[in-house]
């Protein structure tokens, strides 16, 4: 991103409002009164051909030429603003906000009102905002070119939003809490600047210290995940997607007439760029108050004060279900903690206050708690009780918290707390209404500290027999059709050193026969056709076949059972392999996503993947260490190890094969889809086995 190119934007020295009107319903009139009352010490001008002036403001019909700005904001019906952009322009314009709807979202004339304002400032290297912005804010500057209700207090969080709702939303919050923004930029329909470039942009803004951001679509997959490890390297970003379910994809289309990214590819894509990814705005802004105001955790052990046992158990709750850990306080804290604290407190963690704590026994309390080599962060929680005293109570811990060390505060309650609330804010600690929202938070800020400080990436490349694949694929675009069957996926896969069960494809009744006494009883038989993509809709397999008969009589039912329910299919012969042994079933995957590329799977059980609550996914190319993150981040995986003990899952296995699909994904750019399902593990020590397997081509070659 050319900083140069921003400066008119964001540093404006002359500014002209299209469409600024003397209606305090309007939003050219939102605009000027904004700019005016936020104290911008630049130019001002309003274009206006229906008055002299606006607000106080000169107005013109038009600048023709005659005046030199920096920034125009278009705030003119949407069949106007050709001719105020050419306007703008003329008088040396470098930087545009249009703010207008209209556009590609209302439909094939609004696209192409967008398709033209884009081509005109890319033409003339024009920086353009929007259109359908809500505008752009640069407190640094004195500078509030939006239709937003206020100018917010200077501060150290800048927002990047697809929607001006959401920006106006955040805006209101940040007044409540009291915290500051740098910057705001609604980048509406993204015809001119979009998330990629803002990111770039405000990873070297002095004033921006961390970034939120509400996404529904993402322009360029690849650029952005570049753009977003570089700034989460120094900046904490935390990201709201929003379109992850059907209709909110349909929703965020008609919004700005973006598609909005597939929600599995985005959180893989979000944890490889190291974005903190808030699963509701309420959280977005939750860890926006932390980050500006607290350092990052350094570990997982958090120690918990309260003056009530029962809120310390809820906050211990939490902590375990969000992958943190209870402190192991030292003896030397746990005896002073004794000492200094009345007989019937708990001195364990959690630290049991007892109802009538006062702001003394806190304070001890988390001075004592912090100084221990064994906690990485505070969790203090505050209740109200009749002695409760929150104002004296929060300046206290406040003073005891200090610095250097990761603090949070719960304040359960609400009309009574709220002088706490206050205190705690101006002292810069961030205070959360339950455990489990700051929990939500430390989890957050721990994953961002360990994303920080990982491991060099080191992609592992297995020896494969990549021509084997490459023929199989060729024989299977000559045949047609874009379905992979499980005999030449299974093919594909063993050629990529995964253990497949010896199989023989057969077409008459003897040879099955035949085939079936080679392999060794118990097998298993399936029908082989492109037309069926699962084989079990339709009948289409029998496990456990243990004798000639059984072989014959499965022949014949299998072949009657596919002329039954799927009476078109060709069928090509029947597979028979030997029975795998039975194990852990998982199921590991890839979908190639228009954005993103290759997008890892991995579930628990035997249907497919996207019926599945809980699925991890990773960006292809993937490293050992981020297969096993991926796969122990999930709560199959804690499951599995629950009930079959950790010992007994063999994780190098599970992540091999993880590894081993994301090579193939990257050799393999036609390849759009792969379902191992069940990958069977043996335990520890032993291969596992693909027992299903199924892969789909795109229609066309990249």
């Amino acid at each position: 991103m050319d900083v140069k190119a921003m400066e008119a934007l964001v540093q404006p020295r002359a500014v002209a409002v299209y469409g600024a009107s003397r209606n305090p319903r309007k939003i050219g009139h939102a605009v000027l009164d904004n700019l005016r009352r936020g104290g911008f010490a630049g130019r001002l001008l309003a274009v206006n051909p229906a008055a002299d002036e606006v607000l106080g403001v000169a107005s013109r019909p038009r600048l023709g030429g005659q005046e030199e700005i920096d920034l125009a904001v278009v705030a003119v019906p949407a069949k106007q603003v050709q001719e105020a952009v050419r306007d703008a322009a003329a008088a040396g314009a470098r930087a545009l906000v249009v703010v207008s709807a209209g556009f590609k979202e209302s439909g094939p004339a609004g696209a192409e009102r967008e398709q033209w304002l884009r081509g005109f400032c890319k033409d003339r290297h024009i920086t353009l905002l929007g259109p359908k912005s809500l505008g752009v804010i640069n407190t640094g500057h004195r500078m509030n070119a939006s239709f937003a209700r206020n100018m917010p207090s200077p501060g150290r969080i800048s927002v990047l939003s697809d929607s001006g709702a959401v920006c106006t939303a955040i805006l209101d919050w940040a007044a409540a809490r009291h915290l500051g923004l740098a910057k705001v930029l609604s980048i509406g329909n993204k015809a001119g600047l979009d998330e990629i470039a803002v990111l770039c942009y405000l990873a070297g803004d002095d004033d921006t210290g961390v970034v939120l951001a509400y996404l529904e679509s993402i322009a360029s997959g690849e650029a952005f995940v570049k753009a977003a490890e570089h700034i989460s390297a120094c900046k904490p970003v935390v990201v709201f997607h929003a379109g992850a379910s059907e209709q909110g994809a349909r929703a965020a289309e008609l919004h700005t007439g973006n598609r909005p990214g597939a929600d599995l590819a985005c959180v893989a894509a979000f944890r490889r760029a190291g974005l903190i990814q808030a699963d509701s705005l309420e959280a977005l802004t939750d860890h926006a108050a932390a980050l500006t105001l607290q350092p990052l955790c350094r570990g997982r052990r958090v120690a918990v004060l309260s003056n009530g046992g029962g809120p310390g158990v809820a906050a211990a709750d939490a902590l375990e279900k969000a992958g943190l850990k209870l402190a192991r306080l030292s003896e030397h804290t746990r005896a002073e903690l004794a000492r200094v604290l009345p007989a019937h407190s708990a001195v364990d963690n959690p630290i049991d206050l007892l109802g009538d704590a006062d702001p003394e026994r806190y304070a001890q309390a988390v001075e004592l708690a912090r100084a221990d080599e064994g906690v990485d962060a505070l969790l203090a929680v505050l209740t109200p009780h009749a002695m409760t005293r929150p104002a004296e109570t929060a300046r206290a811990v406040a003073r005891a918290a200090g610095g250097g060390q990761t603090t949070v505060v719960v304040l359960l309650g609400s009309a009574d707390m709220l002088p706490g609330r206050a205190e705690f804010v101006a002292s810069g600690l961030p205070d959360y209404p339950t455990p489990e929202r700051a929990v939500a938070v430390l989890r957050a800020m721990v994953e961002l500290h360990d994303w920080r400080n990982r491991p060099p990436r080191v992609v592992t490349r297995f020896p494969v027999n990549r021509r084997r694949v490459e023929r199989l694929l060729l024989r299977q675009r000559r045949l047609g059709g874009t379905e992979v069957g499980e005999v030449r996926a299974k093919a594909i896969l063993r050629a990529y050193g995964f253990d497949v069960p010896a199989g023989v494809l057969v077409t008459e009744r003897e040879d099955a026969v035949e085939a079936a006494e080679r392999l060794g009883y118990p097998g298993a038989m399936k029908i082989v056709s492109p037309d069926v993509v699962h084989k079990s809709d339709v009948g289409g397999v029998r496990l456990s076949v243990s004798d000639p008969e059984q072989v014959l009589d499965s022949f014949d039912l299998l072949t009657l059972r596919v002329q039954r329910h799927a009476p078109g299919a060709r069928l090509e012969g029947l597979y028979l392999e030997r029975m795998c042994p039975r194990g852990v079933e998982v199921v590991l995957g890839m979908r190639r996503d228009p954005q993103f590329g290759p997008i890892l799977l991995f579930g628990l059980g035997g249907i497919f993947v996207e019926e599945l609550e809980d699925v991890a996914a990773g960006l292809a190319p993937i490293t050992a260490d981020e297969a096993v993150q991926m796969l122990t981040g999930t709560r199959s995986y804690q499951m599995l190890a629950r009930s079959r003990g950790a010992a007994e899952i063999d994780l190098d296995e599970l992540a091999g094969g993880l590894q081993r699909i994301s090579q193939l994904a990257t050799d393999v750019p036609s390849l759009a889809e792969l379902e191992i399902n069940p990958f069977t593990l043996l335990g520890k020590g032993r291969t596992a086995m693909v027992v299903d397997a199924r892969m789909s081509l795109l229609e066309q070659e990249p």
